[in-house]
């Protein structure tokens, strides 16, 4: 085990341990699937668009008809093509102009669509150009979004339902995914009352890690399978880690009793029951007790500090890190932002801060908020993202730009 490890040396052992228990994956229909990582690649079984199609309503015209309407001439009508039409009507139809709806397929002499509000009708089938159009005006040619046989989603994105426009439209069916990963979580602590059984007595306080837990893991993309509260005692800790290895979770995560006072049993229930501890204490701000170790069965295990600020920066980070290492997702990278106002820093120590980015006639700048405590919650609800600092960096200027990350992993933060 190892002590008092720097921001960077906790991101390289999770990595290495992380990168051996890939989530497994399943080939699923395409609706099920979002909110779930590409295990393999989405490739485009057909093309966008399946054919030459008119992006406007008004008239296609071939290249005889272009020249007819340059020189004034009445052109007829050779007919009517409408949204629904197979190729073949269209390519049946004979002459130079034909009426054609949006989306509807191209004849195969069609050199360019006018629109509607460009052409005066003489009668029913016979009409004259106001404005005329380039050749291949308000054409979509077959192919030109996406390419049949294209890799259009690479492993490791997260289907969002945005995603599904060009997956459905390419004949992406079903997909093959990573499963949602399925995680357990427990508080620790005989002075937390659960928020659903009423307020807490004298010396209490509500358990306000529990339901952030759960909710971050399912913003995540995990199924959150065993959630309790563990009490003081060392053989309540030794119980639930034996409850959570019978469950076959892929991750388990734990806030409270990872310093170093009396009551403090989660690296003595990890030693009881044979864990590799892999590094305890991490030199940072907030969150410096942070464990992380890998249970008997290999399922990995996060033991957070329980003050709420600690536990928010390590599942942001740290969790959700592992996650994306074991879903072969990319690592997410900062956004470089200068600061509003300067920050005073000690090297030796990284630092998350609450932080807030904002527009300004100049562009983007963001700032650290009043309150970063790590009991000090009401910052979360200004915040849209964190600042963080590694140890080699010291005291830093107005102006100078910092690494700023979104408060959600692979988003912007709201002012964007």
């Amino acid at each position: 085990m190892r002590q008092f490890v720097s921001m960077e040396e906790a991101f390289e052992d999770i990595a290495k341990y992380a990168s051996q228990c890939l989530i497994k994956t399943s080939t699923m229909p395409l609706p099920d699937a979002v909110g779930q990582v590409l295990a393999a690649p989405a490739i485009a079984q057909l093309s966008i668009p399946l054919f030459d199609n008119s992006a406007r309503d008004g008239v296609v015209l071939s290249s005889a008809g272009i020249d007819a309407a340059k020189r004034g001439a009445t052109i007829t009508l050779a007919g009517e093509v409408r949204a629904g039409d197979s190729n073949e009507t269209a390519h049946g139809l004979s002459g130079m102009a034909a009426r054609i709806m949006t989306g509807a397929p191209l004849p195969d002499w069609g050199a360019a669509v006018v629109m509607i509000e460009d052409i005066e009708f003489k009668d029913d089938t016979s009409f004259v150009v106001k404005a005329m159009p380039d050749n291949g005006a308000w054409i979509r040619p077959k192919g030109s979004d996406i390419t049949a046989g294209a890799v259009i989603l690479k492993p490791g994105r997260q289907i969002i339902p945005e995603h599904l426009q060009a997956l459905a439209s390419s004949g992406v069916v079903e997909v093959t995914v990573h499963v949602r990963p399925q995680v357990g979580i427990c508080s620790t602590g005989e002075e937390l009352v659960d928020i659903a059984l009423g307020p807490p007595g004298s010396g209490q306080i509500y358990d306000s890690n529990r339901p952030f837990m759960s909710a971050v893991m399912k913003s995540f993309g995990c199924d959150v399978a065993v959630n309790e509260h563990v009490g003081d005692t060392l053989d309540q800790m030794v119980n639930f880690l034996k409850r959570a290895m019978e469950a076959s979770l892929d991750l388990v995560i734990s806030s409270g009793a990872v310093s170093m006072g009396s009551y403090d049993f989660v690296k003595p229930a990890l030693e009881a029951i044979g864990a590799q501890i892999v590094f305890h204490k991490v030199k940072q701000k907030p969150g410096k007790p942070l464990l992380f170790a890998i249970l008997p069965n290999g399922t990995l295990y996060f033991g957070l500090p329980g003050n709420p600020v600690s536990t928010v920066v390590n599942c942001r980070f740290y969790v959700h890190y592992a996650l994306s290492v074991m879903q072969q997702q990319p690592s997410e990278v900062s956004i470089k932002l200068p600061l509003e106002v300067g920050i005073e820093k000690p090297k030796g120590i990284a630092i998350f801060l609450k932080a807030r980015c904002k527009r300004t006639q100049n562009g983007a700048l963001v700032c650290a908020l009043e309150g970063q405590e790590s009991f000090q919650t009401q910052p979360l609800l200004e915040m849209n993202g964190w600042i963080v600092m590694s140890e080699r960096q010291g005291s830093t200027q107005s102006g100078e730009s910092v690494d700023f990350y979104p408060l959600n992993p692979g988003g912007l933060a709201d002012i964007f």
